[in-house]
């Protein structure tokens, strides 16, 4: 089951550097095998290791609610159609639909501009080039704030 993480010590280049995680079991549910499926779609950033998913293929819509952080990651259905996956998904919204929500507690109440998704759980990262992240960007309307910072 997918989960969210926030919290520091995550970057090893900036261990004081919030970051937000989802952490997701690529052979585990419909979404998360979806989300691994999206990784086809990334492009890499050679400068920072990480895989980006452009957000006309998918975003993170994050929150924080009463200590727990939400994450409800989103997809257009004609971009799992264009990888192949055929598992049915519920709408987000009239143009998109949920693929996964993680949840996590925390005790931070503010939000980095990007959101990591990993495949290995947090407390084994290593200095693996495997276990770089997707990175997700927020949704359409928060993304112009966002643009000024980087993940």
């Amino acid at each position: 089951m997918a989960e969210a993480v926030l919290e520091t010590g995550i970057d090893p280049d900036d261990p004081d550097a919030l970051v937000l995680a989802v952490v997701i079991d690529p052979a585990g549910s419909a979404g998360e095998r979806a989300l691994v499926a999206l990784g086809d779609l990334c492009y890499p950033d050679e400068d920072t290791g990480a895989y980006y998913i452009l957000g006309t293929d998918a975003f993170a819509d994050r929150r924080i609610e009463d200590g727990e952080v939400i994450v409800d990651i989103v997809t257009y259905p004609e971009v799992l159609t264009g990888i192949g996956v055929a598992a049915q998904f519920p709408p987000y919204d009239a143009e998109t639909v949920l693929l996964l929500r993680a949840t996590g507690e925390t005790e931070h109440d503010t939000l980095p501009a990007a959101t990591l998704v990993f495949t290995t759980p947090i407390d084994e990262l290593t200095d693996n080039e495997d276990e770089q992240p997707y990175v997700l960007a927020p949704p359409p309307g928060e993304r112009h704030a966002a643009e000024k910072v980087r993940p």
